[in-house]
């Protein structure tokens, strides 16, 4: 369509005919050119909106074919009889302007030799997204926006219903290829990947068409490329293959325009009180409507029918521009396709793309350990909080465990206070024993003092136990260790001297030793004092620039928080437990030297026993407690702290407390001193 500054009006050609039957096209064509006619004459009866000017035109068909809209751009710019490029041969008002055309490759033709003459053109339906740049195209303007707007449409109602696997039919043209190439270039930036492509040529086989359609996977196809008669004609070749999919078509290929308002001032506001103007591209913003096109068969007839379902509106910000009704959608078999290549990962699960696969082909694999997802399709799992562990699902973060050795939990922690009492109560058994056969030779002949000492050293390191079950706190940590260590000091303390004492007796029966005088309590006391004193010195030391404190350990198990005691100085731990076992050591060195003398009155063949037992149990306690966690490492230091105890016990008190109570006729000076008189 030619307009022009003109009096009278013809039309030239046969659009409408051509609408109407001639080439069996859509009605929608014939409206197009009554629209315009209709809008001219309103135009002319207005004296306000063109003040003493009358617009006429020439009207062409194109018939969809870029030879025929050539010819008759030409006949509008020379002539209707002679076409003489540069020259204008008709009697009437110059032409000012073109309106048209409908389509892409035609109005991209148009526009190439008419902004050589500088002629404004304004197309209602072209939306090739080259026709944007203003540079080759500076009198090009158009109603409708460019395919991008269109396109970023499509791929944001992709993302709405989640489809990220599509097959795109397109036409094999310039105009095809550079939409296809669009597509493939801004797919990926959504997360969408393409399954596969077509671009129809007449040329081309429609047995291949058809055969990649129907193998493919999704149910999702974007149409898209030139809309022409030639294009449809094409696309009925592989209608069969599309009846079992659902198809995305761009809005430019909606045939409803009104066109009455084309033709006014630019920048005005319409009937609906809507601002139109044309942007930095020469287009015309607009809204689009996402429309649900149903086509119901019945035998050879068939119904279309469009419903509005949603809308997309470019001005809007972002996250705002599409909004969609799902309810009103009608899908096939009543059931929204499927346009995924892999099934949605479930929440607890991440995607793990597969290597030399499209990005939205992936496996779904479960989180790691300490990672979590609520949701579906999730690309990363998220770490939970350092006091928190996902629950077995892996779909929410649950508090972790604190785990301690409990009185209220742990069977262990019974028994080991069911154990301490126990001891505790032997040893307070033993020692009334003592107490109450204190004047006979048995008790008398080994240092009764020491022995009553020796049960209260052991009935604290008995004690101690406690102070290791329940949850630690700083005050009970740094007590733990110092009380442990002093009492199980004096206890070995005790059994020293107890052995000195042995080797010092023996000796001074000789006639004439100088060992006489070594014999007393001051020796043994002594031995007990200076003994005890080195691990008070340690602990003293520890406590005062390192000291143990709690401390929650997050990482060793995996849902637990392990509540324990930190050494604080581990120098300082290892120091207390050498210098125990160097007592230990010097009694069972010293015991073993003098396990020969008379049996009657020997005492050492026992602490030999009690020590050997003693050591044998840190021996294998250490390594234990080393390779331990948790509770097991609390657990492995009250059982050695417990056996060890029971072990001097058992080795040094039991044996007499069976003389004493069950073989009285053994406790008597004649008995106690016969081997040593002979």
């Amino acid at each position: 369509m030619g307009l022009g500054r003109r009096v009278p009006w013809t039309a030239y050609g046969t659009y409408g005919a051509r609408t109407l039957g001639l080439l069996g096209l859509k009605f929608e064509y014939y409206t197009h050119i009554l629209a315009f006619i209709f809008t001219i004459d309103e135009i002319n009866r207005n004296p306000d909106i063109l003040p003493n000017v009358t617009l006429g035109y020439y009207a062409f068909d194109s018939c969809g074919y870029v030879n025929k809209a050539i010819k008759n751009m030409m006949q509008i710019i020379s002539g209707r009889f002679t076409q003489a490029p540069n020259y204008f041969c008709d009697k009437h008002g110059q032409v000012v302007g073109f309106i048209g055309d409908i389509g892409s490759s035609t109005t991209l033709a148009m526009a190439q030799i008419l902004n050589l003459y500088g002629y404004p053109q304004i197309s209602y339906g072209a939306t090739d997204s080259i026709l944007s740049d203003r540079r080759q195209y500076p009198y090009f303007y158009r109603t409708v926006q460019g395919d991008e707007i269109q396109y970023t449409a499509i791929l944001k109602l992709l993302r709405h219903f989640e489809w990220d696997w599509v097959g795109i039919v397109t036409t094999g043209d310039d105009s095809g290829e550079r939409k296809l190439r669009y597509l493939t270039r801004e797919t990926t930036k959504y997360g969408i990947c393409i399954e596969f492509s077509i671009l129809i040529t007449k040329e081309g086989k429609f047995t291949d068409y058809v055969n990649i359609i129907r193998k493919a996977t999704t149910e999702i196809i974007i149409i898209c490329g030139s809309f022409n008669a030639k294009y449809m004609t094409l696309l009925k070749k592989v209608s069969d293959a599309l009846i079992d999919k659902t198809l995305i078509l761009p809005p430019s290929w909606s045939l409803e325009h009104e066109l009455n308002n084309y033709l006014k001032k630019v920048n005005y506001k319409d009937h609906f009180g809507s601002n139109i103007f044309f942007d930095e591209k020469g287009e015309v913003p607009e809204l689009y409507d996402i429309m649900n096109w149903i086509i119901i068969r019945n035998g050879k007839t068939q119904n279309t029918i469009l419903n509005r379902v949603g809308a997309f509106d470019p001005s809007l910000p972002d996250n705002q521009q599409i909004l969609i009704e799902d309810w009103k959608i009608t899908w096939k078999n009543d059931k929204m396709p499927r346009a995924k290549c892999s099934d949605p990962c479930q929440p607890g699960s991440r995607k793990a793309s597969k290597e030399g696969f499209h990005i939205c082909c992936y496996d779904c694999i479960p989180c790691s350990e300490g990672e979590f997802t609520n949701v579906s399709d999730s690309k990363d799992c998220f770490k939970c909080p350092e006091n928190e562990w996902p629950d077995q699902q892996k779909t929410k973060c649950i508090p972790k465990i604190l785990e301690f050795l409990s009185y209220e939990t742990d069977v262990l922690a019974l028994v080991f206070c069911v154990t301490s009492i126990f001891s505790v109560l032997l040893s307070t058994f033993i020692a009334a024993i003592f107490i109450s056969f204190r004047d006979t030779p048995i008790v008398k002949a080994n240092n009764r003092n020491l022995s009553f000492v020796l049960l209260v050293s052991l009935k604290l390191s008995f004690l101690c136990v406690f102070l290791f079950i329940g949850r630690p706190l700083d005050i009970t940590c740094m007590i733990r260790h110092i009380s442990f260590g002093m009492a199980f000091s004096a206890a070995l303390s005790c059994v020293l001297a107890k052995t000195i004492m042995v080797c010092i007796a023996f000796k001074a029966t000789k006639p004439g030793s100088i060992w006489r005088n070594w014999v007393g309590l001051k020796l043994s006391n002594a031995v007990v004092l200076v003994g005890s004193s080195g691990q008070v010195l340690i602990s003293v030391i520890w406590l005062l620039l390192s000291p143990s404190f709690q401390e929650l350990d997050m990482h060793t198990f995996t849902g637990k928080i392990i509540v324990q005691c930190n050494e604080g100085s581990v120098l300082a731990f290892f120091c207390m437990l050498g210098y125990m076992g160097l007592l230990a050591a010097v009694s069972f060195v010293l015991a073993f030297m003098v396990r020969t003398l008379p049996d009657n009155f020997n005492e050492a063949k026992h602490i030999t026993f009690s020590m050997l037992v003693f050591c044998s149990v840190w021996v294998c306690a250490i390594p234990a407690y080393l390779s331990s966690k948790g509770k097991n490492m609390v657990a492995v230091e009250i059982f050695a702290t417990l056996v060890s105890s029971l072990g001097i016990v058992s080795c040094i008190y039991l044996p007499k407390c069976y003389i004493i109570l069950f073989r009285a006729e053994l406790n008597s000076k004649r008995h106690v001193f016969s081997k040593t008189i002979s």
